[in-house]
C-alpha cells in the first residue's frame, strides 16, 4: 500500500509548467495543440464506432476494428492528460494511462500483422462490382436459357397435342369413311349406284370438314353447315331461328344428315323434278333446355315411308339421335317429309344470340 501511495504521490513533484517557465505563449500552445489532438482522437474511435454497430454489424474483423477504438481513445485520453500536468503534478495518473495505451498498442500491434493477409486478399471495390456484374449477367444467361427451355418444352407439348388431335380425327375420319361405304354398299343395287352414292357422302363429309377447318375444328355453325350442304342444289330453301353453335362431332353428324335429306329431297320430295316445292328450316331453343332442328318439305309430291331401310334411312333415326344424345322424329306428310331432331342443350349444341354473332 505504501508503494502504491509513494506511486501516487506528487508532493515533491512540480507541474510540466515549471519546466516551460510559465510562459503563456508556449503554454497555450502545448494546451490548444493538445486539446485539438485529444478532440480528434475522441472523434474518429467515436465515428468508427457508430459505424459498425449501426450501420455494418455484419463487417468482417469487427473485433479488430473495436482494438483501434481503444487504441485511438487511449491516445487521446494522454494528450488531454499532457493538459491537466500543466498545472498538476500528478504524473502516476499518467504513467498509469500511458502504461495501459501501450498495452493496447500492443495488442493491437500483434493482433493486426496475422490479419494483413487477409486483410490484402479483399477484393478492392472495383472488382467487387465487376464480379457483380459478372454474376447480374450470368444470371441474365441463366434466366433466358430457362425461358427458352421452358418455351421449347411448351412448343413440344403443343406439338404433341396437335399429332395427337390429328391422329384422332383421322382415326375418326377413316372410321366414317369406312362405315359409309360398308353402309352404302349394303343398300346399293349396283356397282354404278354405289359409285354415285358414296362418291356424294365422301364429298358431304369432306365439305363438313371444310368448315370445321375454316374454324380451326373447334366448332361450327349450323347456318353456315346448311348454307354449305344445301346451296350448290340450287334449289329453294330457307332457314328461320337462332343459329346454333356445333361440337365438330355433331357438325359431322348433322352434315351428313343434311345431305341425306337434301338427296331424298330431290329424288322423292320437294325437290323433285317436275315439283314446285321448297325446304323449310326452323331452329327452336326450348328454354335453354332443349334445341330443336325441323327439316319440312312443302308444295311436293306425296311421300311415302320406304319399305326397305337403306342407309339414309338408318342414318336419319338412329345414328343421329345416338350422337346428339336426342331423339328424332320423321312424318311423311303430304306435302313432304317432316324431320324433326330434339337435343338437350350443352356445350356441345348451344343457340346463339343474334347480337353476339
Amino acid at each position: 500500500m505504501d508503494a502504491i501511495r509513494y506511486f501516487f504521490d506528487s508532493g515533491m513533484l512540480n507541474p510540466h509548467g515549471i519546466c516551460l517557465l510559465w510562459r503563456p505563449e508556449l503554454l497555450w500552445t502545448h494546451v490548444v495543440s493538445d486539446a485539438l489532438i485529444g478532440l480528434a482522437y475522441f472523434s474518429i474511435p467515436l465515428a468508427l464506432g457508430v459505424f459498425l454497430y449501426h450501420r455494418r454489424r455484419e463487417v468482417g474483423f469487427g473485433w479488430m476494428i473495436w482494438l483501434f477504438v481503444a487504441f485511438i481513445m487511449l491516445c487521446g485520453v494522454t494528450h488531454f492528460m499532457s493538459i491537466w500536468t500543466l498545472w498538476n503534478a500528478d504524473y502516476g495518473i499518467e504513467a498509469l494511462i500511458k502504461a495501459f495505451t501501450a498495452a493496447v498498442s500492443v495488442l493491437t500491434a500483434i493482433a493486426l500483422w496475422p490479419l494483413l493477409p487477409r486483410l490484402i486478399a479483399i477484393p478492392a471495390p472495383a472488382t467487387l462490382q465487376a464480379r457483380v456484374e459478372e454474376r447480374d449477367r450470368a444470371l441474365e444467361d441463366l434466366q433466358r436459357a430457362m425461358a427458352d427451355m421452358v418455351a421449347m418444352k411448351e412448343h413440344e407439348a403443343r406439338q404433341q397435342l396437335l399429332l395427337d388431335e390429328l391422329n384422332h380425327r383421322v382415326t375418326n375420319t377413316l372410321a366414317s369413311v369406312q362405315s359409309i361405304a360398308s353402309q352404302t354398299l349394303r343398300s346399293s343395287q349396283t356397282p354404278e349406284a354405289f359409285r354415285a352414292d358414296f362418291g356424294q357422302r365422301l364429298m358431304a363429309l369432306s365439305q363438313t370438314h371444310d368448315l370445321l377447318v375454316e374454324q380451326q375444328w373447334e366448332s361450327a355453325s349450323l347456318r353456315a353447315l346448311v348454307d354449305k350442304t344445301l346451296s350448290p342444289y340450287g334449289r329453294p330453301w330457307s332457314m328461320q331461328g337462332p343459329d346454333l353453335r356445333l361440337h365438330p362431332n355433331y357438325a359431322v353428324t348433322l352434315g351428313m344428315a343434311l345431305h341425306e335429306l337434301a338427296t331424298n329431297a330431290l329424288k322423292y320430295g320437294a325437290w323433285a323434278e317436275g315439283s314446285q316445292g321448297a325446304v323449310e328450316l326452323r331452329t327452336i331453343a326450348e328454354g335453354g333446355d332443349h334445341v330443336s332442328l325441323v327439316w319440312r318439305e312443302s308444295g311436293g309430291a306425296q311421300v311415302q315411308e320406304p319399305e326397305r331401310s337403306g342407309f339414309g334411312l338408318r342414318l336419319l333415326r338412329r345414328a343421329v339421335a345416338a350422337e346428339l344424345g336426342g331423339s328424332v322424329e320423321m312424318r311423311f306428310e303430304e306435302g313432304g317429309l317432316v324431320y324433326v331432331i330434339s337435343a338437350p342443350a350443352s356445350d356441345k349444341i348451344v343457340a346463339v344470340d343474334p347480337s353476339d354473332r
